[in-house]
């Protein structure tokens, strides 16, 4: 496995995949600090909507004007269950909704930090290995 990492295309690979760990990492922490900065609310589970292997649910909240609104939201945590009370965030931009989420999706976000950081030292790792002189032998 070292010949193979100490070749030009190793070493390409093994810092590409290290960029690309390290990226996926920072994108998944500034997603995750912008949406704790959003507002929250309480809001009220409609239905449960199943398609596939992913789960979502149309929820209903109040907004600091008094309005309704009804969104569908992905389900990354526990079960929600028609009628059960949910933390909902959003992004208000210019008086409107431009996303919401659920509050429990920090959970998703962790995981995807926790992958992408076992990535990226499994890459350094790599990286180190590729990037070693070979040793002498006398």
């Amino acid at each position: 496995m070292a010949k193979t990492l100490k070749s030009r295309t190793g070493r390409f690979v093994a810092g590409a995949v290290l960029v690309g760990a390290v990226l996926g990492v920072v994108v998944v922490l500034q997603n995750s600090a912008e949406q704790r900065s959003w507002a929250s609310t309480e809001g009220v589970v409609q239905e449960r909507l199943k398609s596939g292997k992913s789960v979502s649910v149309k929820v209903e909240y109040r907004l600091p004007d008094g309005s309704k609104q009804v969104a569908t939201l992905s389900e990354n945590g526990p079960a929600r269950l028609p009628g059960e009370r949910v933390s909902v965030r959003y992004d208000l931009r210019e008086g409107r909704v431009a996303d919401a989420a659920l509050a429990d999706n920090d959970q998703a976000h962790r995981v995807a930090g926790i992958m992408f950081g076992v990535v990226a030292l499994g890459a350094l790792f790599a990286s180190l290995v590729a990037w070693t002189p070979p040793r002498r032998r006398d």
